[in-house]
């Protein structure tokens, strides 16, 4: 019979070594499901529920969105320190997954909790309480160690890539559940008898749950990774040489793909929270399509997932990732802009008719397959900007990266919220009422145009990234020839 390897036996420092399928789906389910759902949810329906169930105007469901998060900047960058600089029993990263685990689900099934007031302060207490607490203590605590764990993992490109794949369909499948699924579940428990506010709480009790599940899996796949089989904590991970915070972010100020990365992270977090959040108002107020809205969602997380398989096709097409991720954004940017300008030629009725398996559905989960594909680069490219960071400042930044990133999509995300609720506003726009002519065209244009020019303007910006694959190969090679010399001098 063969010999079982011991699952605790890993060389940390091959470029070679393999990790089990187990492993790369549940850190992708982790990683990119659980941390993913959550806010996919909030940027198709939270301004909606705000707005819709709880009795909010548009600008201060935004402003709450913005204002909360502010706090999730501060967690973001002290989580990331310590990620770097300390190490606690239960293992270096995987502390604070378990640390996370239950201030995550509360909080989730908070943010949907309408309370039963008429009061205008209490519903803005708790949805800033609840809302920002989510970010700053469940999201930061639970999925700010995922990339650091990711690089813990495994130092194999081939293994990386596999892993970016994986984590990128486990992404849409979130897109997935939130597009599809979400509001089936809120008609379930609620929808249909009218109670909308019963079946938000519950459909976020549920997908909640699936959150957890997931963390829990996570937590006891990467002992291994992490603690020895004794539960001491592994030796590379236990000897870390302590830099203050300033002394990190100087380091980070030095790694310029990995800056141009996190700004064009933050564009893509504005485009993606105007874009979701707005095509429920579209579908509802100038297609007057909400019942065929999820069945378009579907299709259209369908094409995100399906987009995710060409980005290994593209890299090979470009010879280099950064041109593959470029092309993906004109893409998007050209469909989202053609979008517009056939449901502004057609007119309402004629665009619901040609939305409902016409040529603007086909255009509508076109757009999804660029965008899949669009939203896929940065699990490969912000691996790559922690490798360059060891090449150029000798040590390794995953902590800060991840601390920075999880800044970014934070302020991406609330900027984009805080947006799309001011130009709601200002478009006349009024919940539950038939919408003015002028206010249909202003739907249109926050749905498509203005996700297309932040798409363009993220484009100009990756033009100054400067890492192209070949040049990252050559730091890669450095840095083992630097390990190797010092193997030698130590033994």
């Amino acid at each position: 019979m063969r010999n079982r390897r011991d699952p605790y036996d890993i060389d940390f420092t091959s470029t070679t070594a393999k990790v089990p399928w187990y492993d790369k789906i549940i850190h992708s389910m982790y990683g990119a499901y659980s941390f993913q759902v959550s806010w996919v949810i909030f940027g198709y329906y939270l301004v909606y529920f705000y707005t819709d169930v709880v009795g909010l105007s548009a600008t201060v469901a935004g402003t709450i969105m913005l204002v909360a998060r502010f706090a999730d900047c501060f967690t973001d960058l002290w989580v990331g320190y310590m990620l770097d600089n300390v190490c606690y029993r239960w293992g270096r990263y995987r502390s604070w997954a378990i640390f996370g685990i239950v201030p995550l689900f509360l909080l989730f099934v908070g943010v949907f909790t309408a309370l039963p007031t008429e009061s205008t302060g209490l519903k803005i207490g708790w949805a800033a309480i609840c809302y920002g607490c989510f970010g700053s203590i469940g999201a930061t605590f639970s999925f700010m160690p995922q990339i650091a764990q990711f690089c813990n993992m495994t130092r194999n490109p081939r293994e990386r890539e596999t892993i970016a794949v994986v984590k990128s369909v486990c992404t849409n499948l979130a897109q997935v559940v939130a597009a599809s699924l979400f509001l089936p579940l809120v008609k379930l428990f609620g929808g249909n008898s009218g109670n909308e506010a019963q079946g938000y709480f519950w459909a976020a009790v549920t997908i909640g749950l699936t959150v957890m599940l997931f963390q829990v899996l996570n937590v006891f796949m990467t002992r291994k990774y992490e603690l020895n089989r004794d539960g001491s904590c592994r030796e590379h991970l236990r000897q870390v040489d302590h830099e203050n915070l300033l002394l990190q972010l100087k380091s980070f100020g030095k790694n310029r793909p990995a800056i141009i990365l996190q700004v064009g992270e933050v564009l893509k977090q504005i485009m993606q929270a105007i874009k979701n959040g707005m095509v429920i108002y579209v579908f509802t107020y100038y297609l007057g399509l909400k019942d065929f809205y999820s069945v378009a969602m579907f299709a259209f997380t369908v094409a995100l997932m399906f987009g995710v398989f060409f980005m290994k096709p593209l890299i090979r097409l470009f010879r280099d990732t950064g041109r593959a991720y470029q092309f993906c954004m004109v893409g998007s940017a050209a469909v989202s802009i053609l979008l517009f300008v056939l449901c502004r030629a057609y007119g309402p009725g004629a665009a619901a008719d040609s939305m409902q398996f016409g040529i603007l559905f086909v255009l509508f989960v076109l757009n999804g397959i660029f965008s899949g594909a669009y939203y896929s680069f940065s699990n490969v490219m912000i691996p790559a900007t922690v490798d360059y960071g060891e090449w150029k400042n000798g040590k390794g930044q995953a902590g800060i990266i991840s601390a920075i990133n999880g800044f970014c999509i934070t302020i991406g995300a609330a900027l984009g919220a805080q947006i799309m609720g001011i130009l709601l506003d200002g478009s006349g726009y009024v919940a539950n009422q038939a919408q003015s002519e002028s206010t249909l065209t202003w739907l249109l244009v926050l749905a498509f145009i203005l996700p297309a020019i932040v798409t363009m303007i993220h484009f100009i910006v990756q033009m100054f990234y400067g890492l192209s694959d070949k040049r990252l190969d050559e730091c890669m090679r450095e840095v083992r020839e630097r390990r190797m010399n010092m193997e030698v001098e130590n033994s």
